[in-house]
């Protein structure tokens, strides 16, 4: 319920060419309670644009699962080049439009979250059943949208949405949900992650853990940093020995 409380906000901007667009979605997925961040306004946000790249830039908790898938076919049908930056954190809705991108680009304290289908219903036993059924099926559904860019098994996939699993940008790398770890960036509004200090980490005994270990060695992470200019070693002043210069300065008769 706090999840329909934020701010949301899609904006699409052209660059000065009108090449280049950017695509701003924040705040939860879909229509009715979640205002406008919907594919139907997208849709007529895109609708004759014709643009040769697309820069979508997301920081989302999530929401309408096929609110988000509906958004992300329209970005992957569109003929711009798409290029997402993950601002804060795509989680849940926001992941699966991320994985639209031809590029995906995750600053360092930015995080990605996928996990299963959720709902909440009413009734009786047969159809919370028939609502179990439904929800395994969009399991499948969703699933299918991470599969063209998961490094690793299929089992391990469903593992970790069954874990419902916070990824940094480098193990989003690792896992070939994302392409470049950038430059850190000031997170405008970083949704709905909970916060577990008193947690402790525990060493390969999460299971991604044991995944990040298994594909990090391979995963080559594009750093979107420019080289940082060697510094220039100032001279060092020569200087003399003082107690030699004493011993000359005595022996010359000059004290």
């Amino acid at each position: 319920m706090n999840m329909m409380t934020k701010k949301t906000d899609i904006r699409f901007e052209a660059k000065e060419d009108g090449k280049e667009y950017s695509l701003y979605i924040y705040g939860p997925i879909g229509g009715f309670f979640f205002s406008e961040n919907n594919a139907d306004s997208l849709r007529r946000k895109l609708n004759g644009v014709d643009a040769e790249k697309i820069h979508v830039h997301i920081n989302s908790p999530g929401g309408s699962a096929f609110e988000g898938v509906a958004i992300g076919n329209l970005l992957k049908s569109h003929k711009a080049e798409i290029v997402v930056h993950i601002d804060g954190i795509a989680a849940s809705a926001a992941s699966v439009i991320a994985m639209a991108g031809d590029q995906i680009i995750m600053p360092e304290n930015t995080m990605m979250m996928i996990h299963r289908a959720s709902t909440f219903g009413f009734g009786n036993a047969a159809a919370f059943d028939k609502t179990a059924t439904t929800l395994r099926k969009i399991d499948t559904a969703l699933a299918a949208s991470y599969k063209k860019r998961f490094v690793g098994e299929e089992e391990e996939l469903e593992q970790l949405l069954d874990d419902e699993t916070f990824m940094t940008a480098d193990e989003a790398v690792a896992f070939g949900l994302a392409d470049v770890v950038g430059e850190e960036i000031e997170i405008q509004e970083l949704e709905d992650v909970d916060d577990d200090e008193d947690e402790e980490e525990e060493e390969y005994e999460n299971f991604k853990d044991k995944l990040i270990a298994k594909y990090s060695a391979n995963a080559k992470p594009q750093v979107n940093k420019e080289p940082k200019p060697e510094p220039t070693p100032e001279p060092v002043a020569k200087t003399q020995n003082l107690s030699k210069l004493f011993l000359n300065l005595t022996k010359n008769g000059g004290l």
